[in-house]
C-alpha cells in the first residue's frame, strides 16, 4: 500500500449553476468541517453564486480572481503554490476553474497543459484540488482531456483515460501542438547580441496607437524574450510580430532548448542569477506558449494593446 503523500487532482463535471454550488460547497464544507484551509478559484456568476450558499462559512475560505489569475494559465500553479506555502502544517483542499466557455483555442491548449503540469508541481505535497467543468458548455474533446490530466476523473466521463504522467508526458507540453503559422503580413526581424535596439524600433513602428503603459508592458515582454535568445539561444534570433484585433502577437524563435516544463512558473527568489524572463512575460502577457525541441524554441506572446 502506497502511503507517501500525494497530491489528489480531481475532475468535477457540473451540468449548471445549480449543480455546480451543491457539488463544491459540499467539497468546501467537508474541508471545513475538517479544519482545512480551503480556497475557491473560479469565475463570476460561478463565485457569487458559490459564496451565497456559503453563508457565514464563506468567510473561512479564501477567494482568488480567477479570471485575473487565469487570464494566463502559467500564472495558476505559482498561486497555488504561493497559498499552500502559507498553510503551515493544516490540510488543504482548493477548488480551481482554470477552463470556462469562452476560451480560445490556444488557450484551451495551454489550458490542459496546465492540468497536466500540476501534478508535476504538487508531486508528493498531500493537498487536493478539484476542478469543475461544465458539460453543457464546453466541447467533449475538452472533457475527454480532463480524464487524461486528473488523478480523480468524474465516473461516465467519455474519452481519454488517466494514467500517471512520467517525464515524457510533461516534456509533451513543451513540444506541442505545433503553433499555428504567422500570417504572411507580419513583420519580421532578425536579430544579434547588440541589435536589441532594432527590436524595440519594431515594437514601437507597430504600435502608433497604443497608450503608453501597453507599449511599455510590450517593450517589457517582448525585451525580456529576446534578451533569452542572446543569452541562452545561440546569441541570436528571429522576431515575428502582428496583431489580432486588440492583440499584439509576438514569436521569438532561436537556437536553443527549454527542457524544464515548468519554466515561467518558478517564482524568482531575491538570491538566484537570471531565470526571471519567461516569468516577467507571464506576469505581463495574456498567453505565454512555448514550444522547444531540440531543433530550437519559439515563445509566442500574447498581450492586449488596445480596448
Amino acid at each position: 500500500m502506497d502511503a507517501a503523500p500525494r497530491f489528489r487532482h480531481e475532475a468535477l463535471l457540473y451540468a449548471g449553476l445549480d449543480d455546480f454550488v451543491e457539488r463544491t460547497a459540499a467539497f468546501v464544507r467537508a474541508g471545513l468541517r475538517a479544519d482545512e484551509a480551503v480556497a475557491v478559484a473560479v469565475i463570476e456568476p460561478r463565485a457569487g453564486a458559490l459564496r451565497k450558499e456559503l453563508a457565514a462559512d464563506a468567510d473561512l475560505v479564501t477567494w482568488i480572481d480567477m479570471e485575473r489569475v487565469g487570464r494566463n494559465p502559467a500564472r495558476i500553479i505559482p498561486t497555488w503554490r504561493e497559498w499552500t506555502a502559507g498553510q503551515g502544517s493544516r490540510g488543504r483542499r482548493g477548488v480551481g476553474e482554470p477552463i470556462w466557455v469562452g476560451r480560445d483555442a490556444a488557450e484551451l491548449v495551454e489550458c490542459g497543459h496546465h492540468e497536466m503540469l500540476l501534478n508535476l508541481a504538487f508531486a508528493g505535497e498531500p493537498w487536493r484540488l478539484l476542478c469543475p467543468y461544465d458539460v453543457f458548455g464546453l466541447h467533449p474533446d475538452v472533457i475527454a482531456e480532463a480524464r487524461r490530466t486528473h488523478s480523480r476523473p468524474p465516473t461516465g466521463t467519455v474519452g481519454g483515460r488517466y494514467s500517471r504522467p512520467d517525464a515524457a508526458a510533461y516534456a509533451a507540453t513543451l513540444r506541442g501542438p505545433p503553433l499555428p503559422a504567422a500570417p504572411g503580413h507580419a513583420e519580421r526581424l532578425a536579430f544579434r547580441a547588440g541589435e536589441l535596439a532594432g527590436v524595440r524600433s519594431l515594437v514601437r513602428r507597430i504600435l502608433p496607437d497604443a497608450t503608453g503603459p501597453r507599449v511599455d508592458h510590450a517593450l517589457l515582454a517582448i525585451g525580456e524574450i529576446t534578451g533569452n535568445s542572446v543569452v541562452h539561444g545561440g546569441a541570436a534570433g528571429t522576431i515575428v510580430l502582428w496583431s489580432e484585433g486588440a492583440h499584439l502577437l509576438c514569436d521569438v524563435h532561436d537556437a536553443g532548448r527549454i527542457t524544464d516544463p515548468l519554466a515561467g512558473r518558478h517564482r524568482p527568489t531575491a538570491e538566484q542569477d537570471g531565470g526571471r524572463g519567461l516569468w516577467i512575460a507571464n506576469q505581463i502577457c495574456d498567453l505565454v506558449q512555448i514550444r522547444s525541441t531540440e531543433t530550437g524554441t519559439t515563445v509566442r506572446l500574447r498581450l492586449r494593446v488596445s480596448d
